[in-house]
């Protein structure tokens, strides 16, 4: 490939973005998504840049996957931009992709023939290694922070895109830093870790990265040690999941996270968000630490309130003190995989020897609707002594949909299953993208099966959901920890819930709301806000 020429005028951050977007345009886009290789827009790259702080003669950088270099082109922008006298800044730029490199090489060297025009140095080493496997003899897989004193550096700056693809458990990257990994990770947690482990005390983390790593099962022990050895200083969120790398079609809830090293967390976390990369309607709110850094018993998670009603919303539900095994209820995922029992399945009902089978799509609002076809689902599996474990006993239920479509503003659809409706059958399936709610030692009521989904499907709660976590999935692991009113108040809401069957939405909200002493005028600003809607 040609080298891209920068063009009169061009800002560094323009040009190394703009030299993204050609290599990006002779890659094949597989060929990146298999490498996590989505590269940073000229917007974000110099939103980030502007969240340094460090002001002192001689900075000492990182970009642990620099690409073209977008990130230190966009640092360079903003530095210049500060007239500090004296300033040099020394780069330590990762890239292994060999057919970037030379790409990276001349947008660095316009980075410093610029800098030294305006009187500043630049030294910057480009490594052409992998950042992760290069360094993890510096990762310390103790929570409790430690300084490495046997490190060659330690840097002021962190600035990073980090790759974005998942990580098996015989991944030479999970074996190097082995604390840190549960289940299927994503490389991008890895990445954050070493190279705030990479920081001296009181340095600067500046990364943009998915929000899955706040909540969920696969990132609890990353949680642990990120908040062990990093304060929070600011979250940056997007409103559109589309807008931020739109280039390559990637639909993700992108944070801006900046954190200093070190353990002393302050008070108040600076929260600001944009509807999308052009940050032109930027709102800002000072959340306290305690809203965002949420702990209930061993768990810990991230939560991003972006609004004044966001933060009412986290107390209301903070004060309840129940959780749902605290209720005698457990919740677990559905166990037909349809790929791994697809000998199983059947597309119609023959007899007792073949019983229902429970989809995302079975769930419409309060009910449980079977037969119900879509997209030629299978809508029975054949009960025998091979499928056997695959099934539950035919009881009360609260099925939950594990996933939102892509244009759904809701998160948690919640429908009741009750045994009456399927009587003539002992038993049930219930397919793996469908969480289900149940009583372990008895069943539930009706009521309480009501209740429990009258308040999962209340605009405040879901609205909540989404504060906690920025998916689309709804894993089973945020609700066994999310908090619960008690369980003569859910039997109570349920059995007028049962009673009237109020649409979804305002209907419902006021007859919870009234239970639960909620205000009235809280109501009404979660029905009229952006974002709420009463379901058709």
């Amino acid at each position: 490939m040609d080298t891209v020429v920068r063009l009169e005028g061009e800002s560094l951050a323009g040009y190394a973005a703009r030299a993204a977007s050609t290599y990006s345009k002779h890659r094949k886009f597989e060929e990146r998504k298999a490498r996590g290789q989505f590269f940073t827009p000229e917007t974000v790259a110099t939103f980030m840049a502007t969240l340094v702080d460090i002001r002192q003669p001689e900075i000492k950088v990182l970009d642990p996957g620099a690409g073209t270099g977008v990130l230190i082109a966009a640092l360079c922008d903003v530095m210049k931009s500060r007239y500090l006298d004296n300033l040099k800044i020394v780069i330590d730029a990762y890239e292994n992709d060999l057919n970037l490199l030379p790409l990276l090489e001349t947008v660095l060297q316009e980075c410093q023939r610029e800098m030294r025009s305006c009187g500043y140095e630049v030294e910057y080493h480009i490594h052409a290694q992998d950042f992760i496997l290069h360094n993890a003899k510096y990762f310390s897989p103790s929570t409790v922070p430690l300084w490495n004193k046997e490190k060659d550096t330690e840097y002021d700056v962190v600035i990073a895109n980090p790759p974005y693809y998942k990580i098996s458990k015989q991944s030479p990257y999970a074996g190097a830093m082995r604390k840190l990994i549960y289940g299927q990770p994503n490389i991008y947690a890895l990445f954050m870790a070493l190279a705030i482990n990479l920081l001296r005390g009181g340095g600067e983390g500046i990364f943009i990265t998915p929000r899955s790593f706040c909540s969920g099962l696969y990132y609890r022990n990353f949680r642990e040690w990120f908040l062990a050895n990093a304060a929070i200083d600011s979250v940056h969120l997007f409103e559109s999941r589309k807008d931020v790398f739109d280039q390559d079609g990637v639909l993700q809830e992108n944070i801006i996270l900046k954190i200093t090293k070190g353990t002393i967390q302050k008070r108040t976390i600076s929260i600001s968000v944009s509807r999308d990369r052009s940050f032109g309607d930027l709102r800002r709110l000072n959340a306290s630490a305690q809203d965002v850094i949420y702990r209930r018993d061993a768990e810990v998670f991230i939560r991003i309130p972006s609004s004044s009603l966001d933060a009412d919303i986290l107390r209301i539900v903070d004060r309840w003190t129940n959780t749902l095994s605290d209720l005698g209820c457990r919740v677990s995922t559905g166990p037909v995989v349809p790929f791994r029992a697809r000998r199983h399945l059947r597309k119609t009902v023959n007899g007792l020897e073949e019983i229902p089978l429970l989809w995302m799509h079975n769930i419409q609002g309060w009910d449980v609707v079977w037969p119900l076809s879509k997209n030629g689902k299978e809508a029975s599996i054949a009960l025998n002594e091979r499928s056997k474990s695959l099934v539950v006993p035919v009881d009360n239920y609260v099925l939950i949909k594990r996933f939102s479509a892509k244009e759904q503003k809701r998160r948690l659809y919640a429908g009741v299953l009750l045994r009456a409706s399927l009587e003539r059958y002992e038993y049930v399936g219930i397919e793996n993208h469908v969480n289900y709610i149940h009583r372990p030692n008895g069943s539930l009521s009706e009521p309480e099966a009501f209740g429990i989904a009258a308040v999962l499907n209340t605009t405040l709660v879901d609205r909540y959901f989404r504060i906690l976590n920025g998916n689309t999935q709804v894993n089973a692991t945020d609700l066994r920890n999310m908090p619960f009113p008690s369980l003569e108040e859910i039997r109570e809401i349920g059995t007028m819930v049962q009673r009237y069957r109020p649409r979804i939405g305002y209907k419902l909200d006021q007859i919870v709301g009234k239970i639960l002493g909620w205000d009235p005028e809280l109501i009404q600003r979660l029905n009229s806000s952006k974002g709420c809607y009463e379901q058709d």
